[in-house]
């Protein structure tokens, strides 16, 4: 609390020096401030603010009147002492008359004291009230609702201004109405009993009679529009002076607010009652508040046993502690949820149930719990569960399919039906029963359960009876007589049972057996399913007692085996001489170039060298081809060109009592294909014409246009279009129409022992669909035979690599790799590299080449031209490795032979560039560019 401000007006110091000793002794806690002038007197009232006054009466330029004038002018309220020296009861009066507060002679200076400290004292409490008068008023003019004071009978004598903003009556309109006539006529009765019920004080005798009475009412008043307002009212009457005080708050917007929620939650409830799906309303603690009428009459049970946690008692024990561990979680997380489980119906059945559950929040984002619905899925649910056990039985039968494939021994094929059987069906007990050669009884070949079983392995199991093999399926308990090994099966506790044949009617292998304790049914889809395995362990059981009976076949697998390793040798030899070849080949176009000034004549001695690297090039392609190792490189070529290639080495396969004669079209043969394969496909012709000529005769090869229409018999499995076909005619022995039907067939052959493997038209077959054509044959006993290739024509010009006159690539300062273990062909390919305007860089391995681009200075390179076979690190192994370094490295592989399966089919599919050995100068070139150019 501020202390209270004295000012003294004082021109005497001996008087103002005893006046504030005696404040001073008096303790009174002030603070003070001392005038004498009346100029200082005045800026005194202003700035200093006094609470108290006291001033000597005569003073040098005014006196004690003239104070009281100029504090009653600045400081209206402010009392004020006047001090003399001499007793004047004028003058005494006439300053009481002005205002004064008192009057005290100098001459008794402690009694001002009291009377300071009582004036203080009633100023103080005049303050406090008008601050609370003032305050008082302030909440009565501003508050929001209405107040007023009326008399005992309603009459209003104050209302505030909430009844012209709430109801649009001004004071003025107020002033002689009584409260009643604002009421609305059918809340006038309630709201007089109400009023006289304020009026009436209670009964004597009960409790001591108070002053006032205070209660809350609520009724409807009429705004000066018309319009009724709902007012809630506490009032309370002072019995002293016969007023009521009333206060009352507008509650028309509550009102209307929850006559739109009641509406709004009616129409919730009307389209949850309606609605075709179970719907439920949980609050933050997950406590259950609601469900729609469709969930009790899905339950059954009324919607008291259903609130808060109650519906778990429906939920199927299974399935509750996850649907309790979602709910949880979901809650923490506020996140939305979807369980499915089962719920018990009214009738005792469980029903698979899908729930969706969305969080709630306000309009202020607080989360006030979750809102539901579910769906009976069971139809859907089992139809699913159908499907699926269904494509599990499929896919289960597609990988034993697989399995049987792969000619494993049948007895791990047996295990493996045993397996697939318990694990697909869900059945404890599987077994394979093997019917013993005389037919009299069963020894057990697999079983599902080898540890427990494995006593009986080998061991009769089962008698075998006529009744087991009538083609039908047994099922336990139905065929329980006749079902093998019943007995046993039920010592077990085994009830449930199937049985189906494996092998022919004629000469079966003996049965597979499925059976478990529980109680689904081995009927339907698994008898399907177990029947289908029974039939593939039939038909792989047909086919090795085929292998056992054709033992020629043997022989002939025994003979493609020995080629396959000769052409495993022949594929190593054509990779060293690639090598060689790339060397000369290279070196030859470089002397053929410096020769071009130095010694022109020597030229066409380099030509024939070239010529005859380019023959050897395409020996080393027979060779890999013979091998199938070969890069399937499809490129437009001329059939009449590769015939023409390939006239030398036709000439020295065929003996020297046969002609050859090769006829070209007129116009390009032009096809799209590889030209090993192609290469390939003639001298697998030449060869079979060649040995159906043992005493020599005329070998042609003609080339032609064809167009095949929709009518051609030729077309078969070719769809219409232009084809270019070779025809291979031979004058020999021909062949029967039973030889011309197995023709294709791998293994087949017309040759004498050790002359043939019966592979050669089979792979002339497979290479000639893969280029999107085929082969037709034609022929006759005595009269020879023609065989027909027909190949997609394309419009496409045939690239010539041999023309030298072509424009050669040059590079762009593009920085290369070069890693290639020969030495020859390292240096020689460098040597043209930079003569193509590259930089180079070479490395004689793998490791090497790796050492550097993990070194700390090693240069940026563009390209990592690279051998595919070299010893440590492969090239294609060196790829990957650099490629994972420095991601954007393009890569580029060049070999005479490659032996791994990921590099073929990343380099046939086109994903990596390949150049084949031996290659010239201006295929390097162009290689080279398409790579660096590629995206």
């Amino acid at each position: 609390m501020p202390l209270p401000r004295i000012l003294i007006n004082e021109d005497s110091p001996t008087d103002l020096r005893q006046l504030v000793e005696e404040l001073n002794r008096s303790h009174l806690a002030c603070d003070t401030r001392c005038t004498s002038t009346q100029a200082g007197f005045v800026e005194a009232l202003d700035q200093f603010a006094p609470d108290l006054i006291i001033s000597d009466y005569y003073l040098c330029d005014f006196d004690g009147l003239q104070v009281l004038s100029l504090a009653r002018q600045h400081r209206p309220g402010t009392p004020v002492i006047i001090l003399t020296t001499a007793l004047n009861e004028e003058i005494a009066v006439e300053c009481m008359k002005r205002g004064a507060a008192d009057y005290v002679l100098k001459s008794r200076l402690p009694s001002i004291i009291p009377a300071a400290t009582s004036l203080l004292e009633r100023q103080k409490i005049a303050s406090e009230k008008a601050r609370l008068e003032y305050e008082h008023r302030q909440l009565f003019r501003l508050t929001p609702n209405l107040f007023c004071i009326t008399s005992d009978t309603g009459l209003f004598l104050d209302a505030n201004d909430a009844w012209t903003s709430r109801l649009g009556y001004s004071a003025a309109e107020l002033a002689g109405k009584h409260l009643h006539s604002l009421v609305h006529p059918d809340d006038l009765p309630t709201f007089l009993a109400w009023w006289e019920e304020i009026l009436c004080p209670p009964s004597p005798g009960t409790t001591p009679e108070p002053s006032s009475r205070t209660t809350e009412f609520e009724c409807r008043l009429l705004h000066h529009d018309g319009r009724p307002r709902h007012i809630v009212w506490n009032a309370t009457s002072l019995l002293s002076d016969s007023r009521v005080y009333a206060y009352g708050h507008d509650n028309t917007e509550r009102k209307a607010v929850e006559a739109a929620l009641r509406e709004s939650e009616a129409r919730f409830r009307a389209m949850a009652d309606s609605a075709p799906v179970l719907m439920w309303v949980a609050d933050p603690e997950l406590r259950f508040i609601y469900f729609n009428r469709p969930w009790l009459e899905f339950t059954g049970r009324p919607l008291e046993h259903e609130l808060r946690n109650g519906w778990t008692r429906g939920v199927h024990p299974d399935d509750l502690p996850r649907c309790v561990e979602m709910l949880q979680t979901s809650n923490q997380n506020r996140s939305p949820f979807r369980i499915l489980f089962r719920l018990r119906r009214r009738d005792g059945a469980f029903r698979w149930i899908l729930d969706y559950g969305m969080p709630r929040f306000d309009q202020h984002n607080v989360f006030l719990g979750y809102i539901g619905s579910c769906i009976d899925i069971t139809e859907q649910h089992e139809a699913e569960a159908a499907l699926t056990q269904r494509a599990v039985k499929q896919n289960a039968l597609v990988n034993f399919s697989s399995f049987a494939l792969a000619r494993h021994p049948f007895s791990t094929l047996l295990n493996g039906a045993v397996r697939t059987v318990s694990d697909t069906l869900i059945v404890e007990h599987c077994q394979v029963l093997a019917l013993a050669p005389d037919g009299t009884h069963f020894t057990l070949a697999a079983s599902s359960d080898p540890e427990e079983d494995a006593p009986s392995l080998g061991q009769n199991v089962s008698d075998a009876t006529p009744a087991m093999f009538t083609g039908r399926m047994l099922l336990l308990p139905d065929d329980a007589d006749h079902f093998p090994g019943a007995g046993a099966l039920s010592l077990r506790g085994i009830r449930n049972g199937l049985s189906v044949i494996i092998g022919s009617g004629e000469k079966p292998y003996g049965l597979l057996v499925a059976a478990t304790s529980q109680p689904h049914s081995l009927s339907g889809d698994s008898a399907s399913f177990l029947q289908s395995i029974a039939n593939i362990l039939s038909t792989v059981h047909a086919r090795n007692l085929a292998e056992d009976a054709l033992a020629e076949s043997e022989q002939k697998l025994l003979q493609s085996q020995k080629m396959e390793a000769v052409g495993q040798l022949a594929g190593g030899v054509a990779h060293d001489f690639n090598n060689l070849l790339t060397a000369v080949r290279c070196y030859a176009e470089i002397l053929n170039d410096d020769l071009t000034e130095q010694a022109p004549a020597a030229q066409p001695k380099v030509a024939e060298i070239l010529k005859a690297t380019a023959r050897a090039s395409a020996l080393t392609r027979q060779l890999l081809a013979f091998s199938r190792k070969q890069i399937v490189q499809p490129e437009v070529l001329d059939l009449n060109h590769v015939i023409t290639d390939i006239g030398d080495i036709l000439r020295s396969l065929l003996s020297e009592n046969i002609v050859f004669e090769h006829i070209s079209s007129q116009q390009p043969a032009t096809i799209r294909a590889d030209r090993g394969q192609i290469e390939q496909v003639i001298i697998n012709l030449a060869i079979n014409a060649r040995d159906a000529m043992p005493q020599g005769g005329r070998l042609t090869l003609r080339t032609a246009t064809r167009l095949l229409t929709s009518r051609d018999d030729d077309t078969r499995d070719l769809p219409p279009g232009p084809y270019i076909e070779l025809s291979v005619c031979d004058s020999g022995v021909g062949m029967s129409p039973d030889v011309q039907s197995h023709l294709f067939e791998p293994f087949f052959t017309t040759k004498p022992k050790g002359r043939g493997t019966g592979l050669g038209l089979a792979t002339c077959n497979v290479i000639l669909k893969n280029a999107g054509g085929g082969i037709r044959c034609a022929s006759r006993l005595g009269e020879g035979t023609t065989f027909m290739v027909l190949l997609p024509e394309v419009r496409e010009e045939e690239f010539r690599p041999e023309c030298f006159e072509d424009e050669t690539p040059m590079g762009r300062a593009e920085s290369i790799l070069l890693v290639e273990d020969d030495e020859s062909v390292r240096f020689v390919t460098e040597t043209i590299l930079r003569s193509l305007g590259y930089s180079v860089h070479t490395e004689p391995g793998g490791p090497e080449a790796l050492a550097l681009c993990l070194s700390d200075h090693a240069p940026r390179f563009d390209l990592l031209f690279t051998d595919i076979v070299m010893p440590f690190i492969g090239g294609h192994e060196l790829a990957e490795r650099l490629t994972a370094l420095r991601p954007g490295l393009k890569v580029m592989f060049m070999s005479g032979f490659v032996d791994d399966p990921a590099v073929l089919q990343a380099v046939q599919k086109g994903k990596t560039p390949f150049l084949e050995k031996p290659y010239n100068r201006q295929t390097l070139a162009k290689k080279l560019r398409e790579a660096l150019d590629s995206r």
